[in-house]
């Protein structure tokens, strides 16, 4: 869609303004430009061939439009010809009537001229199909357009309606484009013009005149409003805003797309955005003007692709009635997009349903009558005369305001809801005026009071007496209505809430977080698209007979669903019912995260603008199953509440409330600031009234609102603003003393953990360290061309902004290690990993930064000339002697000595310790700050990257403003147990070895490697002969008391877990946890922390955050949980008095303090300030801190008296079981009465595992499909930031006791376990939450892991088990390595899947039968299976043609293998006339044993398993070893992979080893290993927000194309939500690229034959079964290669060399 996204005109002088050209109307759902008329042509210019001749005929049918060029074809040697006639018109929805007529009126402007034609564009390919005619990628399209007109470009950037593209033309062709987002298109440019009440050519002219940028969110459309309406609701000015939306676009564009490689050269733009909107391209050239050469915007940009597919043309000449007849009167291709049931199906229903929710009124009683003893007359004498008391609430929401006004009884007088066209204060006022205009004499108002995103705002205008959050605003509302509500769900403008109600207070609330998708300007975007009313488009729904399924997904995306319905004649009515359905999805599964209905209660109470929709209604009570009460002011429950309140707390004095007099004096001015008070830089919106009271926006802290001339800092204690002090609180050494110069250190990700750490470290090794800036937004963009991956989470992002800062101050030498393992922080935690991307981004870094030129590891020679270097091994800082063995390693080159660095590694441990022990002393002392002042305090628990205000957005300093202390989780954490030291975890390790350089290094792993080196003794002694520490002692605090269901794997959200733990057992501290937007691990995180609060009766609070986050959201979901802590906090205390005679207040006292020592205090936090202070990095004598306690004091920081001395410990009572936290045990009893459930996750591989099952005694079932209902069941009951893979798994196991096909008291479900750091490790825990919340806890959960996580006395993994589960992966292998092979060049269709089918079925037979075959006719054996197998493939009769452009699939395990969750890519592949390639399962197992030596020298860990995993590695390659001489033996038929040695070294050379989370480093092996074997066209599946890909997958990506610039890759995620028109256009652009090398290639191939001698031989075909490539091995390399050669392993003995000779001759 190149052009859809804004009507496009035809080309008109650059300084003509679109509004005077001939113009189509707008589409609604692109960014639109005022035009008068329907559709417009291009003068066709004067040309002197006639109209008889041939010409071509290029159709563009995007989503919106439809664009058709007609032009002379192209002579040998002469310049593009100009069109004849050029269209350009809207299609309504209406495609293939509107071409129709196209052509027509086309035939009768040239009767008698024949075309050749293509078509492209978006909606195009069913029409191409009908026409007869060929379809071009329309990138295809374009790019040829350009390198005809405008061969100089480099980088196309086009914008269109719902997708952005960047196209690099030189020096390799390479495409970008956007794919799990439609932020920053023509469709999100619509939707923030709207906002501002313009269209596009408004805002532009608004962006003109701008003076301040806002920082606004571009990725999601509905996210963006989330920023942008607040910013109207405060009064920014409409130019500042729409130049901030246009500069948001340009950041989407660049950090989302260009994702790695630098925009250079000459740039063009294209598509209608940046053709019709010239203050964008200011935008895009404002941000490029360093890094580009020239920018060119053609004017005709808006036919580039159409002119591209008339170059393009080819097939039969035809003529344009024919075209026209065609596309007339041929049947079109029926896409069928799913329905669903009716909303009602009849009338009678329909009428039902009005009449019972009729029945929910409120009474309006009208103004009260005059009291007893009114005298009008004496109203102005002052005599006191009596009149009616009245009560005013308003809801400034974010898109309309409400208000009502009770009387003394609670009933409304008067009522008012309208929208407040972006200006809550005018109408606010007007609402006051009317008020004071209409109420009688006698009638006053005594109290008001305010709620919604204005409230602030109008509150501080109209001098309303009290504010209140709206959430307490609505439960109040609902409890009036109805005293017994249990849930009360409120879907407004752009904002969701769910209210559970338990005992009559607040027990959880819940607010949409990420994004505004599915509120009511959901629905209000599509009805304005149709053209309707909100109310017509609803009541057009109540009709439908049909429903489209829409999914719930990105608004923006939503609209391809939308387009493709109507383009199937769905009606607006269907389309609207859609649409309700998506509404109540979203709300149920995102927001309240309903797995049953029975979670809401008895009495729900549904309100909320977008509830008076009967359609959306309608849609709850089916999706849930039951009847809810809406009241007859749901659309008033906000501001009915806010009367309330203020009816509540009236106390006899009348408000201050405007007068009618005042309200005529009333105006307001803004003006804009930043806050210069500290470093954040507030950007400030000051609104100033008339009376001289003024208000302040978008400060972060009270400081930035004050008046006072010296705003000073609140002494509200705050954790979080400590805690980053005391981490960067270090001064470097002076000039002259860094004996080994200067060393860089990026300010992210683990380096707020680990700072202390390394700066003491690199210092006292005589490096002067220089730590990067402070982040800031300015910092993140000053990266981003480099971020290869766009929904990585902020913090990476910002790491590429930090590490340019660093090169850009001239530092060449750059320290960021990847930390594997961190210390352990919590005793008894499973693992102390860190988190993928914390654990290897900086091998994002180092391959995608273009300065940065070493190897990662240090021990490469120099830097290139002018480089950084940037030093970042793997380290285990579980094990210090290992750490500083790796240390002396790592800084051979400025010749480090082991006693040095192992000196060096004391310091910094004991520097590490002394840290965290200032963070826990400072808890303690606002622990009992809070107890002295009564006061409340939030724990905000996260990561310590957290710590940084860019990344928290000021939350902290918004609780501190809402009166409560702010706490880190680490700073409530007990003290560390004084015991002596402890084996290292996991290192087996008696002595550490010395080394002084590489060289010695790797002497010292050799056989004398455990050799005792007097260097370093295992006791440490050399250092604490020094006065220094020994490093091995613990910093981990004592383990909690619960059993978690989660494996706690993560060494930091151990420390989240007990925190939790602790907020339990006090009662004045909530817990508040920050999410990072993508962050995958707190998919497991989020779920288990709610757990812990919520089973003690806590309510539980999520934040998340991103590049943009508005604070007004967060505020909220603060005042809500402070509100709600206070409601149930009087309740136990109204309990406690009616319990006990003469009760207390109830307020239970903060944690006791009892262990506050020396120890504790360390040193003097109070005395840290903004400066960094010097610290002594000798450290002399001095113990470690964070091991020193007073004999006998209390472990923990404590907690309420009832908790006792024992704190948070535990020890006091039993531990308290948590939800979901244990199934029952697959015991042996149970395999003779127990089914065991397999979810299909490879069906080339798992087809075996049944049968295999049933032969070793087991009752076994795979569940052979996903559904997609079984795909809405994994949305229900998994968390829905979990990846793909987790959610479907699930999904098809709890889906198959759903659907009732099995009986749940006879199964037990099968799941597999990987261990290391992914968060497929606790993929078992997700699946025991998901049987708890459907009520299937009698299930046993069988969960299967390598390293034997879990105990399964039922299931044993034996001998025979473990062989032939290897032989099934095997043999699955080879037999898809065939199909791929073949299936593209079969001469018969289907001949293929028919061998298929018939080798499943002998394959079943061997594994269930021991090698019985009746299929095969007679008994098989391995290797002769695998011989016939192969040999059948080959001898399968193929087409004699060329070989086809060959298509790798790459990715996560399951996406990459499961059709169901990849959405059929092989067969996608195939269908675009390519040959699939996808590597086989076996190497995946095989890549963590081969890497066991360089664990066990890289970590000190396994040392003693290396053996075994050598061992491990033999059998397995011995067992693959028949299959590769068979795969061989047919003369280069078939690929070969490479050993795991080579593939080991393939890696290596891009990446470290130690990349092992997820698919590791094999990913990247994989990727190379299909380029040097002729496949470089390769697609990375991955799930939405898989941690490793951003970095083995998206990250390597950038260093592959520099080392195989013929590389054609493309990562395409997969999720619930991704729009599939979206992963198909992407496949499909990446597949148009490789058939346009493709045939370059044979060109060139074929030039190079012509002018070759003849040497008499025929040329082979490509596909045909002889064909050979040059530059595969021969057959004695593949022979000599086959069997595990780096160990010198023999051969296997099954096939001798003289039958494969046979086999390749036949």
């Amino acid at each position: 869609m190149s052009s859809d996204s804004i009507t496009a005109i035809p080309a008109v002088p650059a300084n003509s303004r679109a509004a005077d050209a001939c113009a189509v109307p707008a589409p609604a759902d692109a960014c639109a430009v005022p035009a008068p008329a329907d559709a417009c042509a291009v003068p066709a210019p004067a040309d002197d061939r006639g109209a008889d001749d041939r010409l071509t005929l290029g159709l563009d049918v995007g989503s919106t439009t439809v664009k058709l060029v007609l032009m002379p074809e192209q002579r040998a040697g002469e310049e593009t010809p100009a069109p004849l006639m050029a269209e350009y018109r809207r299609h309504n929805a209406d495609v293939r009537g509107e071409v129709t007529r196209l052509l027509s009126g086309a035939a009768e402007r040239f009767p008698n001229a024949v075309v050749r034609g293509a078509v492209t564009g978006s909606a195009g390919l069913n029409l191409a199909t009908l026409m007869g005619l060929p379809f071009v990628q329309e990138v295809i399209a374009e790019t040829r357009t350009v390198q005809a007109k405008n061969p100089e470009t480099d980088v196309i950037i086009e914008l269109g309606g719902e997708d952005a593209k960047i196209t690099y033309l030189h020096p390799t062709p390479e495409q970008r484009m956007n794919g799990t987002c439609a932020g920053g298109t023509g469709a999100f440019i619509d939707q923030m013009a709207q906002l501002l009440h313009t269209d596009a050519s408004g805002l532009n002219d608004l962006a003109a005149s701008y003076t301040t940028l806002y920082p606004i969110a571009s990725r999601c459309g509905v996210f963006a409003k989330s920023d942008l309406q607040p910013l109207i609701n405060q009064g920014a000015e409409p130019a500042d805003l729409a130049a901030s939306v246009l500069q948001a676009v340009v950041t989407q564009t660049i950090a989302g797309l260009a994702c790695g490689r630098p925009i250079r050269g000459n740039v063009m733009f294209l598509g209608g955005p940046l053709h019709f909107l010239p203050e964008l391209r200011t935008a895009f050239e404002r941000s490029l003007a360093d890094q580009v050469d020239s920018f060119t915007c053609p004017d005709d940009a808006q036919l580039y692709v159409a002119v591209g597919a008339a170059l393009m043309a080819a097939g039969e000449p035809t003529s344009l009635t024919e075209l026209s007849t065609r596309l007339a009167t041929r049947t079109s291709l029926n896409l069928a997009t799913s329905r669903m049931r009716p909303l009602f199906a009849d009338a009678d229903e329909l009428t039902a349903f009005r009449s019972r929710h009729a029945r929910a009124t409120v009474p309006r009683t009208g103004w009260p009558a005059p009291p007893a003893g009114y005298d009008p007359d004496a109203l102005g004498d002052g005599s006191g005369v009596p009149r009616a008391d009245c009560f005013l609430g308003i809801d400034a929401g974010s898109t309309t305001i409400k208000a009502v006004v009770l009387d003394a009884d609670g009933n409304i007088c008067w009522e008012h809801y309208a929208g407040n066209e972006g200006d809550p204060v005018t109408a606010a006022v007007e609402i006051l005026r009317r008020i004071h205009l209409h109420m009688p004499d006698h009638v006053r108002i005594v109290r008001s009071c305010v709620t919604g995103y204005g409230e602030s705002l109008v509150k501080a205008a109209l001098h309303i007496d009290e504010g209140v959050v709206e959430t307490m605003a609505h439960y109040r509302a609902a409890a009036r209505l109805n005293p017994e509500v249990t849930s009360v769900i409120d879907i407004g403008g752009q904002d969701m809430k769910y209210l559970r109600i338990r005992g009559g207070a607040i027990d959880s609330i819940s607010v949409n977080e990420a994004c505004s998708a599915g509120c009511g300007s959901f629905l209000q975007t599509f009805a304005q698209s149709m053209g309707q009313t909100v109310q017509e488009f609803a009541e057009a729904a109540l009709r439908a007979e049909r429903p489209v399924d829409l999914g719930s997904r990105c608004t923006v995306f939503m609209n391809s669903s939308v387009k493709q319905a109507q383009k199937e004649d769905a009606t607006a009515g269907e389309i609207s019912a859609g649409l309700s359905y998506s509404v109540v999805r979203n709300a149920l599964y995102k927001v309240i995260k309903l797995r049953d209905a029975d979670q809401l209660g008895d009495h729900v109470s549904v309100q909320g603008g977008t509830f008076l929709n009967d359609a959306v209604l309608r849609a709850f009570e089916l999706l849930t199953g039951r009847e809810v009460v809406r009241p007859d002011v749901a659309g008033l429950m906000g501001c009915l509440g806010a009367a309330l309140t203020a009816r509540l707390t009236y106390d006899g004095v009348p408000g201050t409330l405007m007068s009618l007099a005042e309200l005529s004096r009333f105006s307001l001015t803004t003006e804009t600031s930043v806050c210069k008070l500290c470093q954040n830089h507030c950007q400030l919106t000051i609104t100033t009234f008339s009376d001289g009271q003024r208000h302040v926006s978008g400060n972060r802290c009270e400081r930035g609102a004050t008046q006072e001339r010296r705003a000073t800092k609140s002494d509200m204690p705050n954790l979080y603003d400590y805690k980053y002090r005391r981490t960067f609180a270090y001064r470097r050494l002076r000039r002259g003393q860094d004996t080994r110069g200067e060393i860089g250190v990026p300010r992210v990700l683990g380096m707020y953990e680990n700072y202390p750490l390394w700066f003491t470290i690199l210092t006292r090794l005589g490096f002067r360290v220089m730590i990067s800036g402070r982040s800031n937004h300015e910092l993140f963009e000053s990266g981003m061309d480099s971020i290869p991956s766009e929904n990585v989470c902020y913090p990476a992002k910002l790491a590429h902004g930090h590490v340019q800062s660093l090169i850009d101050k001239g530092v060449k030498t750059i320290w960021f290690p990847c930390v594997f393992y961190e210390r352990e922080l919590v005793s008894g935690a499973d693992e102390h990993f860190n988190c993928p991307i914390v654990a290897t981004y900086p091998e994002v870094i180092r391959t995608n930064v273009e300065q940065i030129s070493d190897d990662g590891d240090g021990g490469g020679g120099d830097a290139r000339p002018g480089g950084v270097r940037m030093l970042s091994p793997f380290l285990n800082l579980g094990d210090p002697a290992k750490l500083a063995e790796r240390l002396v390693e790592v800084f051979a080159d400025w010749d480090v000595t082991l006693p040095e660095a192992r000196r060096a590694v004391a310091a910094g441990f004991a520097e590490d310790a002394a840290f965290k022990a200032d963070v826990r002393a400072e808890g303690r002392r606002t622990l009992e700050w809070m107890r002295e002042k009564g006061r409340k305090g939030i724990v905000l628990a996260g990561r310590p990257y957290h710590i940084d205000p860019e990344i928290n957005h000021g939350v902290p300093d918004v609780i501190n403003t809402l009166g409560m202390a702010v706490l880190s989780e680490d700073s409530i954490l007990p003290e560390p147990e004084a015991a002596g030291v402890d084996e290292p975890d996991g290192a087996e390790h008696a002595v550490a070895g010395g080394a002084l350089s590489r060289a010695v290094a790797s002497i010292r792993r050799g056989p004398g490697r455990r050799r005792k080196d007097p260097q370093a003794p295992a006791d440490w002694s050399d250092v604490r002969a020094e006065g220094l520490p020994s490093p091995e002692a613990s910093v981990a605090a004592e383990g909690g008391r619960h059993h978690l269901r989660v494996h706690d794997q993560w060494a930091y959200h151990s420390r989240l877990y007990r925190a939790a733990e602790f907020v339990t057992r006090a009662d004045d501290l909530e817990l508040v946890q920050l999410n990072s937007f993508g962050c995958g691990v707190d998919a497991v995180t989020t779920d288990q922390v709610q757990e812990i609060l919520e089973s003690a009766g806590g309510v539980y609070t999520t934040l998340k955050i991103d590049e943009v986050s508005n604070l007004g959201a967060a505020t909220i979901r603060l005042r809500s949980l402070a509100a709600a802590s206070d409601a149930r906090r009087h309740q136990r205390n109204d309990e406690r008095s009616a319990a006990v005679d003469g009760g207390t207040d109830g307020r239970s006292d903060a944690p006791a303090l009892s262990d506050v020592g020396a120890g504790g205090a360390g040193r003097t936090p109070a005395d840290l300030q903004n400066d960094a202070v010097e610290i002594d990095t000798s450290l002399p004598d001095r113990p470690a801190a964070a091991s020193s306690r007073p004999a006998g004091a209390a472990r923990g920081v404590g907690g309420r008296p009832a908790a006792g001395a024992d704190g948070p410990s535990g020890s006091s009572g039993p531990p308290r079981e948590l939800p979901g936290a244990s199934t029952p045990a697959f015991t042996e009893e149970m395999r003779a009465t127990h089914t065991i459930l397999m979810p299909q996750m490879s069906p080339v591989h798992f087809g075996p595992l049944a049968p295999l099952m049933r032969r070793l005694g087991y009752k076994v079932e795979l569940l052979e499909q996903a559904s997609r209902e079984d795909l809405d069941v994994g949305l229900r009951y998994v968390n829905n930031d979990a990846c793909f893979p987790a959610i479907m798994v699930i999904g098809q196991l709890i889906g198959a006791f759903e659907d009732g096909s099995h009986d749940p008291d006879r199964c037990v479900v099968a799941i597999s376990q990987t261990g290391g750091m992914c968060r497929a490790t606790n993929y078992a825990g997700m699946l025991r939450k998901g049987l708890h919340d459907a009520g299937y806890t009698q299930v046993p959960v069988l969960a299967v892991s390598l390293q034997g996580i879990e105990e399964n006395p039922g299931f044993k993994v034996t001998a025979t088990l473990a062989l032939k589960i290897v032989q099934g992966i095997v043999i699955g292998d080879t037999l898809n390595t065939c199909l791929l092979r073949v299936r593209p060049y079969e001469a018969q269709e289907g001949a293929t899947n028919r061998l298929v089918e018939r080798w499943n079925a002998i394959i079943g037979e061997f594994f269930g039968r021991r090698g019985r075959c009746p299929t095969w006719g007679g008994r098989l054996g391995y290797r002769r299976l695998l011989r016939e197998m192969v040999r059948e493939f080959d001898s399968l009769p193929r087409r004699d043609i060329p070989r086809k452009p060959r298509v790798g699939v790459v990715g996560e395990i399951l996406v990459k293998f499961q059709p169901d969750a990849n959405n059929h890519v092989v067969d996608q592949i195939e269908a675009e006339g390519c040959e699939a390639v996808v590597p086989g399962l076996l190497p995946f197992f095989l890549s963590g044993p081969v890497t066991a030596q360089w664990k066990a020298d890289a970590y000190g860990i396994g040392v003693n398993s290396v053996a075994r995993n050598k061992a491990a590695v033999w059998f397995l390659e011995q067992v693959q070893a028949p299959a590769r001489a068979a795969l061989a033996a047919c003369g280069g038929t078939f690929d070969v992979e490479s050993s795991s040695a080579d593939m080991m070294d393939k890696a290596s050379q891009i990446l470290s080893l130690g990349n092992q989370a997820g698919e590791g480093w094999l990913l990247t092996a994989e990727m190379v290993e299909l380029i040097e074997h002729g496949a470089p066209n390769i697609v990375c599946c991955q799930p939405f927000g898989c941690l490793p890909n951003h970095v083995i997958g998206k990250g390597m990506f950038r260093e592959i194309r520099r080392r195989y610039p013929q590389a054609n890759v493309v990562g395409i995620d997969y999720d619930p939500s991704a729009s599939e028109v979206n992963q198909l256009n992407r496949l499909k652009l990446m597949i148009s690229t490789a058939h346009m090398v493709h045939e370059q290639q044979a060109e060139e191939q074929a030039a190079e034959r012509s002018s070759a001698p003849a040497d008499g031989a025929g040329v082979r075909p490509v596909g045909g079964p002889e064909t050979d490539r040059a530059d595969d091995p021969g057959l004695g390399e593949l022979v000599a290669g086959l069997g595990p050669a780096p160990d010198a392993t023999p051969q296997s003995p099954d096939v001798a060399a003289s039958e494969w000779v046979e086999a390749a001759r036949d």
